[in-house]
């Protein structure tokens, strides 16, 4: 024991650099006992790349109104009723107005003779402004409808191109259509059309089949087995018709000879209005005008179509100036209301298409909406920036409700077909972008050309990486440097 003690008081400082080269061994030993693996990886294959911001909003409607009488009185009718439909201008409600009514029969009677002729001539206005009209609707008609020819996409075809009959009614554009047969056991051909309508109707063989919803026909001169997996293009008009110049002039001259007609039939009524108001009648016709505001002024009109949501009073009771007496809600488009953070508010745009759910109807009822507005100045909610948008459902349908829940997803943009990975199996090494890949044991760095960067940090591979390849997800540092 004795020689012990005397071998450490001799050794006493070769010890201690004995310790600490254990201690330095045994902490690296359990710092890289801790470090994670690099073993686990992310085969690549290429898929659809979506980027979108999620939002929550309300819907609303277009727009909504409180009404109530500019003067004050008793109500004398109310001609609606909760949940009844109106149409811009209908009278909804008035108050006593027995007495104006009276006022205005003997002014009215008074003023007869004289407004005969002028209101024969603001007849005559309104009824040349119609007839010309359909004279210039009827031109275009014809532009949009002659010469209708189709043209194959390829010139390989056989089957002899199917003849168009009618009349169209609709937009200028470029149909496609194509035509198909569904399946080998069974006789039906299917016509679908694109691009200027979407439809899709079995062809009828013994006659014409409605060609979209425009008013057109087709119908084919051969076998359909011969336009079996054919596509045909149709532009409306027919710029290459042999009648196309005849009718674009016949256009053009039926809209000068309106615009000629129509403002020659309003300098005849100006005419008279001038002589009228210059005469002795203009004193009785303002007295006139004053009644007939009067009793606008005691009567609750619809400023649009709409749907009665709320009645305050009822018949008898007295209303007050301006008091809010009827509600109306638009029937129209129903619209969301939602706020975008600040961070995400720069990707969006106006006429964003968006895919909507509400929560009425669960997530699996998709509903398509686009962005129509974007609020310029932000606003605060909840100690956040933000910035308010909305969104119009593309179509009308009778589901959608004011007030519900949506949940929105505006589409960024998306990309089929492409490579992409997380964002943090990417290093930059020397300037360039690299990942690391396995290879059996092997694992490299591989440079990789970055595209576009989704808002969940989901990275684009324009080259870099191929199908099959086993990305590292935690890259080593060692191997980075």
């Amino acid at each position: 024991m004795k020689n012990m003690f005397n071998f450490i008081k001799n050794h006493k400082k070769n010890l201690y650099y004995v310790i600490g080269v254990l201690i330095l061994i045994a902490g690296a030993m359990f710092f890289f006992s801790n470090q994670k693996t690099s073993d686990e990886t992310i085969t690549i294959k290429r898929s659809l790349f979506v980027n979108q911001v999620s939002v929550s909003g309300k819907v609303e409607t277009e727009s909504g109104a409180q009404l109530g009488f500019a003067a004050s009185g008793r109500i004398d009718r109310i001609f609606v009723k909760n949940n009844d439909s109106v149409k811009a201008g209908q009278i909804l409600a008035q108050l006593e107005i027995t007495d104006l009514l009276a006022d205005l029969k003997i002014k009215e009677i008074g003023s007869k003779t004289s407004n005969i002729s002028l209101e024969d001539a603001r007849q005559n206005v309104e009824k040349v402004t119609a007839q010309e009209n359909t004279k210039v609707e009827s031109a275009y008609r014809a532009l949009l409808t002659e010469d209708l020819e189709l043209v194959p996409d390829s010139n390989n075809y056989v089957a002899t191109p199917p003849n168009i009959s009618g009349i169209y009614d609709g937009g200028e554009g470029t149909y496609k259509i194509n035509i198909e047969k569904e399946n080998v056991t069974i006789d039906d051909f299917t016509l679908r059309t694109f691009n200027l309508e979407k439809t899709d109707r079995l062809i009828n063989e013994k006659g014409p089949t409605l060609l979209g919803t425009k008013g057109l026909y087709i119908d084919f001169e051969d076998d359909l087995e011969e336009y079996h997996d054919t596509t045909w293009y149709l532009d409306i008009p027919n710029k290459s018709g042999a009648s196309y110049l005849a009718n674009y002039n016949a256009y053009n001259e039926a809209k000068n000879e309106r615009n000629l007609a129509i403002k020659n039939a309003e300098f005849e009524y100006q005419k008279l209005l001038t002589e009228k108001n210059n005469g002795s009648s203009s004193v009785a016709d303002a007295e006139i005008e004053k009644i007939r505001a009067e009793i606008k002024k005691n009567t609750i009109y619809a400023p649009f179509d709409g749907i009665v949501t709320n009645i305050e009073k009822e018949i008898g009771e007295i209303a007050s100036t301006n008091e809010p007496l009827i509600t109306i809600m638009s029937s129209g488009t129903f619209e969301i209301e939602s706020f975008v953070p600040e961070v995400n508010i720069a990707l969006i745009k106006l006429y964003d298409e968006a895919r909507v759910t509400l929560d009425a109807y669960g997530e699996d009822v998709l509903f398509n909406a686009k962005v129509i507005s974007i609020d310029p100045a932000e606003t605060i909610k909840d100690g956040i920036s933000t910035y308010k948008i909305k969104l119009q459902f593309n179509q009308e349908d009778s589901r959608i409700k004011s007030g519900m829940t949506a949940n929105v997803s505006i589409i960024i943009f998306e990309k089929p077909d492409v490579i992409v990975v997380p964002g943090g199996v990417i290093f930059l090494q020397d300037g360039k972008n690299f990942v690391q890949v396995k290879n059996d044991k092997l694992i490299t760095n591989r440079e990789v050309i970055l595209g576009d960067v989704s808002s969940l940090g989901q990275v684009e591979i324009v080259s870099g990486l191929e199908e099959g390849d086993k990305v590292v997800l935690n890259p080593l540092v060692s191997l980075a440097e």
